[in-house]
């Protein structure tokens, strides 16, 4: 068993007990245990830093398998939580963070043994790369957020009492602002990440595209994301459209990572 054995189980380990304990804080309306989440979580983050930098470190670079690219994926994503509940002071954001970091690392173990389409060659395919989670991580929390504010708008629209663990969470304001800050980071990192994909397939495959389905899914996400910052850049939406979108966005980049990268063909990786 070598570091990246080690940080890859415990970074599972953080993160596990860091989702239990979110769940079981909410339910429980518990601030001891929401604030032992948090703790887990950033603990994981740590953990996980260090599984990254030892796959590095073990030469992944040179023969990087499909898992690995879910490794700086969920990072980024657990950054982007991070932020947000310091910036926003929104420890929800942890919340959602935590499982899906677990969940991803899980399979970045599980595709640990399983070659990648394509390696890493060269900072244009790096920058690329990084841009790209950096779109996704910050859309997935944005999509958590998104998926609690319609919840609650519809409890509200309902009539339903204010009662139970509903008491403790954010409200819908504070949960529109996750999604406007989101969009705005998240919407230029994604389109600098399209971008350098192409001018990057240009300069290694001599041609900008290549048919490939990953390419079409990857555009038809930078055209809902460009939806979603003109119309809160623009025109000023808020509450429910932008809720749906980042949920629409963060969904169609699952579905590009384990479905379009496992059923079918493609030359990209994760």
């Amino acid at each position: 068993m070598d570091w990246t054995d080690i940080f890859s189980y415990l970074s599972l380990a953080l993160y596990a007990p860091a989702t239990v304990a979110a769940l079981a804080g909410v339910l429980g309306r518990s601030m001891r245990v929401k604030r032992l989440s948090c703790l887990l979580c950033a603990a994981g983050f740590a953990a996980h830093s260090l599984w990254l930098v030892a796959a590095l470190a073990s030469g992944a670079f040179s023969a990087v398998s499909r898992g690995f690219y879910l490794l700086p994926l969920s990072w980024f994503l657990v950054l982007a939580g991070l932020f947000m509940a310091r910036r926003q002071h929104m420890d929800i954001a942890l919340y959602f963070a935590a499982p899906w970091a677990f969940f991803l690392c899980a399979c970045a173990l599980g595709f640990s043994s399983t070659p990648g389409a394509m390696p890493m060659a060269g900072p244009l395919f790096v920058l690329h790369l990084a841009a790209i989670f950096v779109g996704v991580g910050v859309m997935a929390v944005a999509a958590g957020a998104g998926a609690l504010f319609l919840w609650q708008e519809g409890a509200i629209k309902k009539k339903m009492p204010l009662e139970g663990f509903r008491k403790d969470l954010p409200a819908l304001g504070a949960l529109d602002r996750v999604n406007a800050m989101a969009t705005l980071i998240g919407f230029p990192c994604y389109s600098l990440g399209v971008l350098c994909g192409f001018l990057w397939a240009r300069i290694s495959w001599g041609s900008f595209v290549s048919g490939d389905m990953k390419e079409w899914v990857s555009l038809i996400i930078l055209a809902v994301y460009a939806l979603l910052f003109h119309q809160r850049q623009a025109l000023g939406w808020r509450g429910r459209k932008p809720a749906i979108l980042a949920l629409v966005i963060f969904s169609a980049s699952l579905f590009s990572m384990f479905v379009v990268n496992t059923v079918f063909p493609t030359q990209h990786g994760f």
